[in-house]
């Protein structure tokens, strides 16, 4: 199961590879544009519009792999939320499931008061991409900022952060019935360092 899927990447490609895939999104258009891609690559994939935290009402499958990546997880709002969300994720998969997240290293992002990601630059098409972060200590929010400026157009957003911790996820991961959790830095399988590692990668069963 592909969560919080957007337009598919990751669904086309497991789907390519013989593998049964169920893909949710909240945002229709992109559930639009997944289906169309299915189609027109005579793909089996099941997709919907679906919010992350009612899955297990609407879903009766159990499935033998369920991921959530590209920083989804932490657009949830706090750890009530994401403790929901991981109890679903343990009614939905098999004994021998297992769930895959991946997220922004948060205690770095946090220890090192990191402020921004490298700016994404194309000379060629004019284009610049800046993604700025700022902590809001009384909203215990990170504020996700990004400005894309293309052909002297500018477009700006800002979206709110759960700046959720390796140790916090561990224990929320362990209450909702996770007994093994493993930590990564990135999907290469490289160990996990809080001061140094860019992403956290987490497999747990």
């Amino acid at each position: 199961m592909d969560i919080a899927c957007g337009t598919g990447g990751y669904s086309i490609e497991l789907a390519n590879l013989g593998h049964k895939i169920t893909a949710v999104d909240l945002d229709e258009k992109m559930i639009e544009e997944l289906k169309n891609k299915a189609l027109e690559g005579n793909l089996q994939i099941n997709a919907f519009c679906e919010n992350m935290l009612e899955l297990s009402d609407n879903i009766k499958s159990q499935y033998d792999l369920a991921f959530c990546i590209g920083n989804s997880l932490v657009h949830l709002d706090g750890e009530k939320e994401i403790q929901g969300f991981l109890k679903d994720m343990k009614v939905l998969l098999r004994k021998s499931g297992k769930l895959v997240i991946q997220i922004i290293n948060y205690d770095r992002v946090l220890s090192q008061n990191i402020t921004s990601l490298p700016t994404i630059e194309n000379q060629e098409v004019g284009l610049t991409f800046q993604r700025i972060y700022k902590y809001d200590e009384n909203l215990n929010k990170v504020l996700f900022k990004t400005i894309l400026q293309v052909d002297g157009q500018k477009l700006e957003n800002e979206i709110p952060l759960y700046p959720l911790l390796s140790e916090d996820m561990i224990k929320l991961l362990n209450v909702a019935g996770f007994k093994e959790v493993s930590l990564y830095g990135d999907f290469k399988g490289n160990k996990f360092n809080k001061d140094d590692s860019y992403a956290l990668v987490i497999v747990a069963s």
